[in-house]
């Protein structure tokens, strides 16, 4: 456990341990009892909690980790990995009754990405985890919690949880999207108010709010009660920002080659956080969380690309 006197960001929820393959094209795959040769097999870490604590921690800032782990050695590599990048480990749970959750990361030659998960001990993850750790994010400017979508136990209870935070602590809270997210109108109305930055994926916004266009998808969340920055990221065409009624589109910058997209959102997410934290405003804390996502995809992980924040 690293001893720090505060943080700038806890982040919350989700824990992974990732084994990335490429190139695999699953439309060949080795027929049963076959062996086809990959170009690399990388053990790593991924979801919300390693993805973007690590990235705020190149990017050069301190953070604090709350989540589960299961007692075994992909637990103990994980909590090894926050430690050799300085993040704080004190809200790790060690969980003795189910193994570490882990996805089989399946990249194609084209950097996008095809998932085997098993949710092993996050399946135990609960509001009250994050609760009996609330010394740690009082310590700490902003909580990102990931995600909505694969954590539905915890999802059932974020109302009282963020109200929770809320009232304790002065921290703003991030909430992050994964998976196939589901929330009714009325549920997102228990949580939403209390987001200050939520802005999920093209693809999940759209199956969340069953709308169409960015725009559209902002209108529906800010019904539902997102008074903070809320908007959508778009991959590779960038993000579109609103607080509001003022809106912001900004373009990501343009790579050259794709080696693997796996953690890009994640990055956009630490990115934002940082550049709000150096005092950005909204559009170019949009425009230094592009960039960062952009760094990411040109490297096998989720963060092994980025640097610090000065070289964005």
């Amino acid at each position: 456990m690293n001893d720090h006197s505060h943080f700038d960001v806890v982040v919350a929820g989700l824990a992974v341990a990732d084994i990335i393959g490429r190139p695999i094209d699953l439309k060949s795959f080795p027929r049963p009892g076959g062996l086809k040769f990959l170009e690399s097999v990388t053990l790593t870490t991924g979801g919300n909690v390693s993805n973007v604590g690590i990235g705020l921690a190149k990017l050069g800032f301190r953070t604090s980790a709350i989540t589960r782990v299961g007692n075994d050695s992909l637990g103990r590599f994980i909590v090894q990995h926050y430690r050799a990048h300085g993040m704080d480990t004190e809200g790790v749970i060690v969980d003795a009754n189910d193994q570490t959750s882990a996805t089989m990361v399946c990249v194609g030659p084209d950097g996008e990405r095809s998932f085997l998960h098993t949710r092993g001990c996050m399946a135990n993850f609960r509001a009250q985890d994050v609760l009996d750790h609330i010394s740690l994010i009082k310590k700490a400017k902003i909580l990102a919690f990931g995600y909505l979508g694969l954590l539905p136990e915890t999802e059932k209870e974020f109302g009282a949880l963020f109200q929770a935070v809320k009232e304790k602590t002065s921290v703003k809270i991030l909430l992050d999207t994964g998976g196939h997210p589901h929330a009714s109108l009325s549920d997102l109305k228990k949580f939403l108010p209390m987001v200050d930055f939520f802005f999920p994926s093209y693809e999940e916004a759209a199956e969340l709010t069953g709308k169409a266009s960015p725009e559209e998808i902002v209108r529906f969340l800010q019904k539902a009660g997102a008074a903070g920055i809320v908007g959508v990221k778009l991959g590779s065409k960038g993000v579109y920002l609103a607080k509001g009624t003022t809106a912001w589109t900004v373009k990501a910058p343009r790579v050259r080659k794709v080696v693997d997209a796996t953690g890009a959102g994640d990055a956009f997410v630490a990115g934002f956080l940082a550049a709000t934290l150096k005092g950005l405003e909204t559009a170019e804390s949009a425009r230094k969380a592009t960039a960062i996502a952009a760094s990411c995809v040109t490297a096998v992980g989720a963060s092994t690309a980025i640097k610090a924040f000065e070289n964005y």
